[in-house]
């Protein structure tokens, strides 16, 4: 676990490209999300007030994943 939490707290958050890291790492270590599914993400595909994200798989399948 040690080797997650410095993986996941090595972005600088105070720069903009860091925050976006520290987010994309953090919602990939808690969603299960592939990386090409989380790359793929659009604006449209988040509802944050219902807390999940639309992601495209394998085969332009689509799934619900829970944030």
């Amino acid at each position: 676990m040690p080797d997650v939490t410095a993986l996941i707290e090595a972005p600088d958050i105070r720069r903009p490209d860091g925050l976006r890291d520290r987010a994309l790492l953090e919602l990939l270590y808690a969603s299960g999300l592939r990386a090409s599914e989380a790359l793929g993400l659009r604006a449209e595909d988040v509802n944050f007030s219902a807390g999940y994200v639309m992601a495209t798989g394998k085969g332009n399948r689509q799934r619900l994943v829970p944030v």
